[in-house]
């Protein structure tokens, strides 16, 4: 019975010590991180082609062809540029990055869809890839 015992035991540490690859769904933030209270948003500005600003009926984004709407007053009012994503999105998007979709109308028409990668770091959201600025 003893030698089941230490045998149970040693295959029990050679399992709990072998090289466990972490997974990219970790979170590889350390918990006790000291983050901002900034509250950051990533933003688009469209405009046409003269550089004008471009006023859209409605707008929002998709991911994973889920619709989020962030709320424009996270920006203040600045005439052609809307939120994408913000850090209400954070638990949306992965470290790495994912595809969002802008989706902008203008009289019932889709005439924006812009695609971005946006990530977060262990405090806020960030934008990876993509164009900021867009000409209609």
């Amino acid at each position: 019975m003893k030698k089941l015992f230490v045998i149970f035991c040693f295959f029990s540490l050679a399992a709990t010590c072998q090289n466990q690859k972490k997974t990219t769904k970790e979170n590889p933030c350390d918990p006790t991180i000291i983050c901002t209270m900034e509250f950051k948003v990533i933003k688009l500005e469209i405009v046409d082609s003269e550089g004008n600003p471009v006023q859209l009926d409605e707008y929002y984004t998709e991911i994973e062809d889920k619709k989020i709407i962030v709320d424009k007053d996270l920006i203040g009012n600045p005439n052609g540029i809307y939120p994408v994503a913000s850090d209400d999105e954070m638990d949306k998007v992965s470290f790495e990055g994912d595809k969002l979709t802008f989706i902008g109308l203008l009289n019932g028409e889709k005439v924006v869809k812009h695609t971005l990668v946006i990530g977060k770091d262990c405090c806020h959201i960030q934008l990876i890839k993509g164009e900021q600025k867009i000409e209609l």
